[in-house]
């Protein structure tokens, strides 16, 4: 059967020889789909071939230093071998609830990636099939409505148009108000275990600061009055010393203060700022926007 298809492609591309003639390669993690018919079904007169996947097409371009001309030589080797204008590398894969497709386009003429998609997004009934006409459909400009609309039934346009129950900016307030909570609230326990430990070794270090100035200061108000009412002159001098060093500690401890309240202050606020970058947020998009007029290479 895939030579009869391959055969009957070639007679239709002799035919029309001012149409470009797409050499589709497609690999998919699942052997019982029908990908190649599908878009022979879909795309009725349109020039494709197909073959089996060269690995050194599939092999990652973002290890290549110069990804657009990574595969010169050999894309050019093989629009010769098919007498083709462009090879479409397509790689189609899902994992439990999400497809992933990245499709590339390359010029036999040039050698180089002339159009590159990558898609990731909640898969739905028949969305790998779906995905891969709308993404062909694209390259040859002939897009069906019917394909678009099979999208938008089940997902959304745009990320931005879905409501989540928890947001960043809720786990943010809540860090504001208390440390560590922003965080439990995204789920992420031992974030709010650290922010509010941390927090409130920095508040215990406050009160025993503001403990150990008061208790400087009262010291220090002690032994002046002593040092004020008595005539005797060791208990002056032993006054005095007293007097100084508690005056020294009411500085130190006065710096301390300021020193772990700002530490505080800045803490907490970073502990808000925490919360809301590690805030609750979908983990994949659900729709990644795409234009099709614009070329990218790497």
């Amino acid at each position: 059967m895939g030579r009869i298809i391959f055969l009957i492609l070639i007679w239709n591309l002799s035919a029309q020889s001012d149409q470009s003639i797409f050499l589709i390669l497609n690999q998919y993690d699942d052997s019982s789909k029908s990908i190649d018919s599908s878009l022979n079904a879909n795309f009725e007169g349109a020039f494709f071939q197909f073959t089996e996947p060269v690995k050194e097409l599939i092999a990652d371009l973002e290890k290549e230093q110069y990804p657009a001309a990574a595969r010169m030589g050999l894309v050019k080797r093989i629009g010769l071998e098919y007498n083709v204008q462009y090879i479409v590398n397509n790689q189609i894969k899902r994992n439990k609830d999400r497809l992933f497709l990245e499709g590339r386009v390359f010029s036999t003429r040039s050698g180089g990636l002339i159009l590159r998609r990558k898609i990731d997004l909640m898969n739905y009934q028949n969305g790998d099939f779906n995905e891969l006409n709308l993404w062909v459909g694209q390259i040859i400009d002939l897009v069906y409505p019917g394909w678009i609309e099979n999208r938008e039934k089940i997902l959304f346009l745009d990320p931005a148009d879905i409501t989540y129950d928890k947001t960043p900016m809720g786990a943010a307030l809540r860090s504001l108000f208390i440390p560590g909570w922003g965080q439990a609230y995204s789920g992420k326990k031992l974030s709010s275990v650290f922010w509010a430990g941390l927090e409130m070794s920095l508040s215990t270090a406050i009160i025993l600061s503001y403990i150990g100035y008061d208790n400087a200061v009262k010291n220090f108000l002690q032994y002046k009055k002593q040092y004020d009412e008595t005539d005797d002159v060791k208990e002056i001098a032993s006054f005095r010393t007293l007097a100084s060093k508690e005056h020294a500690n009411h500085i130190k401890y006065n710096k301390l203060i300021i020193s772990f309240a700002a530490a505080t202050s800045t803490t907490w606020i970073a502990n808000s700022i925490h919360a809301w970058v590690v805030g609750p947020r979908p983990s994949l998009k659900i729709y990644r926007k795409w234009d099709s007029t614009k070329t990218t290479a790497n």
